[in-house]
Order: C-alpha cells, then sequence, then structure tokens
C-alpha cells in the first residue's frame, strides 16, 4: 500500500490480542480500514480451557465470518444441555438446549487456544480487497487520549488513529485511561444467586 493510499485509510487500533480483541478487529475489517492490534503477550498460546459462545455469537463466528469448518476440525461441538451440581454432587438441575431450532444456531464449545488460534488466522488472511489485520506483540500499551485519539506504548511511540478499541481484558489500562482512575475487577458470580 503507498503512503499516499495510507492517509485516505480509517485507521484501527485493538488493544488486546485475545479472543475479544481478534474478535473486534475481524469485526471491523472493510475495505480502506487499516487495523492494528496490539498484544502485550508475544501471543504463543491462548491459555485456558473451554469457552462456550451462545446462538448469537456462534453464528456469526461460524457462518457471518466463515470459520464454522477450520473450528469443526479443532473439535468443537454443541452444547445440548447444562446440569448444575450441588456441593453433595447430586444433579440439582438440568437445562436441555434447543436452540438451532429457535435461533438458528447452536450454543458451541471450544478449546480456548482452538478458537484463538482460528481467530488469529482469520484476521491476519488476505481476503479480496481488503487489508489483514497487523498484530504487534510485545506491544505495552501506557496509556490513551481516548480524545486525541493517540494510544503510547512503553517503548516510548505513539500511534494516532481514528478509531481505538479497548480490549486488554480484566487489568485494562484503556479502562482506566478513559475514566481517568484506577478501576478494580467486579468478582463475578453464578447468575440467580
Amino acid at each position: 500500500m503507498s503512503a499516499s493510499d495510507e492517509g485516505s485509510l480509517f485507521n484501527i487500533i485493538v488493544v488486546g490480542g485475545g479472543i475479544a480483541g481478534l474478535s473486534a478487529a475481524i469485526a471491523l475489517r472493510g475495505s480502506s480500514r487499516k487495523i492494528i492490534v496490539l498484544e502485550q503477550s508475544r501471543l504463543n498460546r491462548e491459555i485456558g480451557a473451554t469457552i462456550s459462545l451462545q446462538p448469537n455469537a456462534s453464528k456469526i463466528v461460524e457462518k457471518q465470518w466463515g470459520l464454522e469448518e477450520g473450528l469443526a476440525k479443532t473439535g468443537s461441538m454443541a452444547d445440548k444441555a447444562f446440569r448444575i451440581y450441588n456441593t453433595e454432587g447430586k444433579l440439582h438441575s438440568e437445562i436441555s438446549f434447543h436452540l438451532k431450532k429457535s435461533y438458528g444456531a447452536e450454543r458451541m464449545i471450544y478449546h480456548r487456544v482452538d478458537l484463538h488460534d482460528v481467530l488469529k488466522s482469520a484476521a491476519t488472511r488476505n481476503n479480496g480487497n481488503v487489508d489483514p489485520v497487523e498484530i504487534r506483540t510485545g506491544c505495552v500499551v501506557r496509556k490513551c487520549d481516548p480524545e486525541a485519539g493517540t494510544v503510547a506504548l512503553e517503548s516510548g511511540e505513539v500511534l494516532s488513529v481514528d478509531l481505538i478499541v479497548g480490549a486488554d481484558g480484566i487489568k485494562s489500562v484503556l479502562r482506566q485511561s478513559i475514566i481517568g482512575k484506577e478501576a478494580p475487577a467486579i468478582l463475578t458470580r453464578l447468575s440467580g444467586k
């Protein structure tokens, strides 16, 4: 891409290269857009066990983004029921899912590493007239100025863009930059308790 072409691009930075950041980058891809994902780790491997996507999300990931075949090869599976056991190990309740009929897709279960790898591949793939996402690893973001559209890195580099997306996780630097104070993580719990 020539320098003159770059001036007419809508420049986007996504801070965070996890599942949320890569998903945001894929969703934002389009002609005349340059997307850079800044990730502080080296993206060797996402950690964790499994993750489930509700039908609205699995439909986008598998059908709209065309990742169904790649995810199926990794051993993804539809979640057909959900069982809740009490502390004695006795079944408390079971919820059977009949989601495809109602929502047009299943609640899908993926291994986190597999989902992350497939998303990373999709984001960086050449796709016709849409530029691949650039992923920069080892980039520690120190602060951002949402009004100026700048992101300052630990290296001293300051990037100016049209849109900044915060997907930098539970210890988000961007959240703190935007609200102006430290924002401690909120503990979650099982819904309904």
